[in-house]
């Protein structure tokens, strides 16, 4: 039987260990490629991923339902990577792991290609400020609409919407600038 986020959130807060453990299987993926993303480091991955869950289910009484659980869920997992990322000190920009990214369709022409290609995206998405990186990791990568991405973000749909474009701007030209360089 499927439970609804609202049910499962309803169950954890009487006291139900096995609801908070559904809600940790529906989201562990989610929240372990936003970890990933941060820290491109499995073992890092999952410490976050540990965090975020923990952190979760501390705050959960304060999720008023007003919103998409996931959306709140994933934004957790941004605040910890992000937490994360301050804690190691590192440059503000990275290259993000292709982890977050979908696997390269097998039926591609030239595997070779399709990597350097997925390589230079990878690069060229690391360049963005963070906020860029994960708005488009979250749209085109985990499928999220402009509205879940607004609601991880915190911010309205329009500035979702600023977000994504500014980023996808900035993602084209330096994209055209490593093409160019290259030939």
């Amino acid at each position: 039987m499927e439970f609804s986020d609202q049910a499962l959130v309803n169950e954890i807060r009487s006291g139900s260990s096995v609801a908070f453990e559904r809600l940790m299987r529906r989201y562990e993926r989610l929240v372990y490629r936003v970890a990933y993303g941060f820290t491109r480091d499995a073992t890092s991955a999952m410490d976050v991923t540990q965090e975020t869950f923990l952190k979760v289910y501390a705050r959960l009484e304060s999720w008023r339902g007003e919103g998409d659980l996931k959306n709140w869920i994933a934004r957790v997992a941004a605040n910890e990577g992000m937490n994360w990322k301050r804690s190691q000190r590192r440059h503000p920009t990275h290259e993000l792991d292709e982890a977050v990214f979908l696997k390269p369709d097998p039926r591609q022409a030239d595997p070779i290609i399709e990597r350097e290609a997925h390589d230079a995206l990878r690069r060229s998405i690391s360049t963005l400020n963070p906020r860029q990186q994960l708005a488009l990791v979250l749209r085109y990568f985990q499928g999220m609409s402009t509205r879940e991405i607004s609601g991880t973000l915190e911010c309205s749909e329009g500035t979702a919407r600023n977000i994504l474009f500014r980023g996808l701007a900035k993602l084209r030209s330096v994209m055209t600038e490593h093409e160019e360089i290259e030939h």
